[in-house]
């Protein structure tokens, strides 16, 4: 069979040949999702090639087990938008990972001497450092992101106000943003 004729079969029939070690057709789905998949991860996350790659590799690997462990036997949507929403799972789970810090104000004192006159330091230059992030983020996102956070508006609100077209959309902005602002801490702490 050619490539085009293998990946025509229904859904069901390819997670069938999958379940049952179809070698060649697994090999087919896999050279056929990957590029597509590496190019849309990488526009839409901003991830390098070899990020989006390593992230095809493990949804791929996740969706195979599901189907050969027979979690997966039918799909409402496409293999390809099955994977996809695995990767995006992924690139969250890997964000929210990354994004976890410690804030001084969480490790216990544990009898040390009073660090109040450092905690003062350290709240003015993270202060400082929100007003430096906040001069280089572009608009909508300094508008966004000091309505929400320090104006305690809501996503209803901040739509309204910046005419978007409701509270998903500001919401999928906020976390664009949020990597901005990621991206530029990061920068910040490279260059010192």
């Amino acid at each position: 069979m050619i490539k085009t004729e293998m990946m025509a079969d229904s859904t069901e029939i390819q997670l069938s040949k999958i379940k049952n070690g179809d070698e060649q057709f697994l090999r087919i789905l896999y050279e056929t999702k990957r590029p597509v998949f590496v190019s849309w991860f990488q526009k839409t996350y901003t991830l390098s090639k070899q990020q989006s790659i390593d992230l095809f590799q493990k949804a791929f690997s996740i969706f195979y087990f599901n189907v050969k462990d027979g979690k997966i036997v039918t799909l409402k949507s496409t293999i390809e938008t099955y994977i996809f929403g695995i990767g995006k799972i992924l690139v969250k789970e890997d964000f929210r990972r990354e994004s976890k810090l410690t804030s001084l104000d969480e490790i216990p004192d544990a009898h040390l001497a009073d660090y109040s006159m450092f905690r003062d330091e350290q709240k003015t230059h993270e202060q400082s450092l929100v007003d430096k992030i906040l001069e280089a983020l572009e608009e909508p996102c300094k508008s966004l992101l000091t309505m929400y956070y320090f104006n305690n508006y809501s996503l209803a609100q901040i739509a309204d106000i910046l005419g978007y077209k409701n509270q998903g959309v500001i919401k999928k902005k906020k976390c664009l943003c949020l990597k901005s602002v990621r991206s530029l801490l990061i920068e910040s702490k490279v260059g010192r």
